[in-house]
C-alpha cells in the first residue's frame, strides 16, 4: 500500500510531477532569421517548411526517463529507508549532472544538427538557442524535492530507532 501520508512521499511525487513535465513541454526553441527548430526530451524537429530535421535525442530521453524513473521507484519502497535514501541521493546528483550534460554536450550538439539541416536546406546557418523555463526549473525543482525527501526519510529513520529504544524488548 501507498503511504501519502509521509511527507517524504508527497516531495517524491512532486519531483515525478517536475521530471514528467520536462517529456510534455518543450524544452527550447532553436531559431534563425529563416527557420525555427522545436526542442523537446523526444528530439529537435523543424517548424519551417523547406527545413528538414527530425532527429531523435535517445540520449536526452534516456536521461530524463531515468530521472523519471529513480524517485517513482523510491515511493514504493517506504519500507526500506536505507535503499530510500540511497536512491534519492543517485536522483540528486542525476539532476545535477542533468545540467552539466545538457549544457556542455547536448545544447551544442543540437545547434550543430540545426545549422546543418540549415545549410543543407539553402538558407543561412546563424542559429540561436532560447532554451524554456521548464529546462532551467524542473530539474532544480526535482532536486530541491529530493533533498526534502531524503530529509524525511532521516527524520523517519530517526523517530523510528527513538521508539525502539523505548519498547522494551520481550524474550521469550
Amino acid at each position: 500500500m501507498l503511504m501519502i501520508q509521509r511527507i517524504q512521499t508527497v516531495y517524491m511525487l512532486a519531483s515525478v510531477i517536475a521530471i514528467l513535465m520536462m517529456l510534455v513541454m518543450p524544452l527550447g526553441t532553436i531559431c534563425s532569421n529563416d527557420a525555427y527548430f522545436d526542442l523537446t526530451a523526444l528530439g529537435i524537429s523543424s517548424v519551417t517548411e523547406g527545413v528538414v530535421l527530425d532527429e531523435m535525442c535517445y540520449d536526452l530521453l534516456s536521461l530524463i526517463l531515468l530521472m523519471l524513473a529513480l524517485p517513482l521507484v523510491c515511493i514504493f519502497l517506504y519500507k526500506r529507508r536505507k535503499l530510500q535514501l540511497r536512491i534519492l541521493i543517485y536522483t540528486a546528483v542525476l539532476d545535477v549532472l542533468f545540467y552539466a550534460y545538457f549544457f556542455l554536450y547536448e545544447a551544442p550538439v543540437v545547434k550543430g544538427m540545426a545549422m546543418q539541416a540549415l545549410s543543407n536546406s539553402g538558407f543561412t546557418a546563424d542559429v540561436t538557442a532560447d532554451y524554456a523555463i521548464c529546462l532551467y526549473a524542473m530539474p532544480a525543482l526535482s532536486l530541491f524535492c529530493c533533498i526534502m525527501a531524503w530529509r524525511g526519510v532521516i527524520y523517519d529513520i530517526a523517530l523510528l530507532s527513538a521508539a525502539d529504544r523505548l519498547r522494551p524488548s520481550r524474550k521469550r
